[in-house]
């Protein structure tokens, strides 16, 4: 082979692998820009179905709880299921665990990522009509070892307004985790509703 005719191969070589890189640099900026939205959409719309449609097969059962398998595993996560508490009829929570790592920094911009894909988006629900999630931002803090931001839907409906989605941050030695959480809480005013006087 002549030096020309090699010169020529190698520039070829270096110019196929230049555009290769390029392309692997668009998707990795596109990986890096995907939003949770649909996923998330999928599991409050299935919420009222009792999770019908994402929930798989039972993997441990306690006297307290039955967990499933989640069908859906948003991107990125390491894992997903769904939780029913035996004492309270058809309630369950579905939950991913989007990030477990032992660096406190990253952990951190992981769950405000979370936060801003997820505040203030309308979600389409099981009866077709848009609900907005929102919450105020709960500022995490190394010393607290954890922050919980809990978004909640503006529906005029009280009962309704129940449902909620958390992004929560947790540290448990040696990590910290970044967790979704999909569930109903009913307000304690409505477990004991204070006496009105007569």
């Amino acid at each position: 082979m002549s030096k020309l005719t090699f010169i020529k191969h190698l520039s070829l070589l270096i110019l196929l692998f230049s555009a290769l890189h390029v392309s692997a640099q668009k998707n990795i900026s596109l990986n890096n820009t995907t939003t949770l939205k649909p996923d998330i959409e999928r599991v409050v719309s299935d919420y009222y179905n009792h999770f019908y449609n994402i929930k798989g097969e039972k993997i441990d059962e306690t006297r307290s709880t039955i967990e499933y398998r989640s069908k859906l595993m948003p991107q990125g996560a390491i894992e997903s299921s769904i939780t029913e508490i035996k004492s309270l009829n058809n309630v369950l929570s579905w939950q991913a665990t989007m990030m477990d790592t032992d660096d406190y920094g990253i952990a951190v911009e992981e769950y405000k990522k979370l936060y801003q894909q997820l505040n203030g988006a309308n979600f389409k629900m099981y009866d077709k009509t848009y609900w907005k999630f929102s919450g105020t931002y709960d500022i995490p803090e190394e010393e607290r070892a954890f922050a919980s931001t809990i978004l909640e839907p503006s529906v005029a409906e009280k009962a309704l307004r129940r449902l909620k989605i958390e992004i929560a941050l947790d540290y448990s030695l040696p990590d910290w985790t970044v967790k979704l959480i999909v569930y109903e809480k009913v307000s304690d005013e409505d477990i004991r509703p204070t006496q009105i006087d007569q």
